[in-house]
């Protein structure tokens, strides 16, 4: 019998950061041709609208580096 899925997790989570990115791309990359391509279309369309808003002023943006600190800080909590 092959691993659970939290066991598959628990050994992810034990790799450095770069691994465990180059996995879940993997993983990604694995899911479906046809899934693949519904999930990149719904991830455009996202994109499209964020800039959209962004661009008509509806939205703002913040610096990449208060945003990532803020995430740090709470992920420490």
């Amino acid at each position: 019998m092959g691993m659970t899925k939290e066991q598959v997790r628990s050994a992810a989570l034990q790799l450095d950061p770069l691994d465990r990115e180059a996995l879940a791309e993997e993983l990604l990359l694995s899911i479906d041709g046809e899934q693949s391509s519904a999930i990149d279309a719904a991830w455009l369309e996202e994109a499209r609208r964020r800039d959209e808003d962004f661009l008509a002023g509806r939205t703002s943006g913040r610096p990449v580096g208060d945003v990532i600190g803020r995430l740090n800080a709470k992920g420490q909590q």
